[in-house]
């Protein structure tokens, strides 16, 4: 299928086959995608862990079960400290010294210094969020089933996963492959988008 096609054969699967597991090599390649999406100033100001077993079964959605993988997307709040990881690991890969890249540091300190954390974790969300889209089309191209999800508790997600207090859960991402009963399958159920004429409009 082309992309196109993998897009409109794509859905928010709502359950899961047990039988059939997402294996590791098309896992891997769905989180290259995810590392590989843009984010502002490249920042890439999130987190994501990867859940799969009884950890999984005791965060996901009801329904969702039999999803091989739980993608949790975090937002990060500590951007002064992970700005600094962010530019050493330009100097490395680049080799360039601190001293050549004084003036992105300034542009990104610009950015991130007027944020308190609340507005941090807003701004980091945003970014995560595009990283979700990737890891979704990503999934589409080698035909895995996704479902992106809010509607949970972020509580419960930091004490079992035991994540620190500058990262917070912001979107889920589940991985597995359709169960063909499901009713929402496109091949049983058609699916619905706003016109085009609706949804954009162009100008000159």
């Amino acid at each position: 299928m082309s992309f196109l096609q993998n897009l409109n054969w794509r859905y928010a699967t709502k359950k899961y086959d047990a039988s059939k597991s997402v294996s590791r090599e098309d896992l891997d390649r769905v989180l290259s995608a995810i590392q590989l999406a843009p984010s502002a100033l490249g920042l890439q100001p999130y987190h994501i862990v990867v859940v799969e077993g009884e950890t999984k079964n005791a965060l996901i959605q009801a329904g969702k079960e039999n999803a091989t993988y739980l993608l949790v997307f975090c937002a990060r709040a500590d951007l002064v400290q992970h700005s600094k990881q962010y530019v050493g690991n330009i100097m490395t890969t680049r080799g360039v010294t601190k001293e050549d890249l004084v003036g992105f540091q300034s542009i990104i300190d610009a950015t991130i210094n007027s944020l308190d954390e609340e507005k941090s974790f807003a701004w980091s969300a945003r970014q995560a969020y595009i990283a979700l889209g990737f890891g979704l089309a990503a999934a589409a191209e080698l035909e895995i089933d996704s479902s992106p999800m809010e509607g949970f508790d972020p509580q419960k997600y930091t004490e079992v996963l035991g994540l620190p207090s500058h990262m917070r859960p912001v979107v889920l991402l589940a991985l597995g492959y359709r169960d063909h009963e499901d009713p929402y399958d496109p091949s049983r159920m058609k699916k619905v988008r706003a016109p085009k004429e609706e949804l954009f409009d162009e100008r000159k």
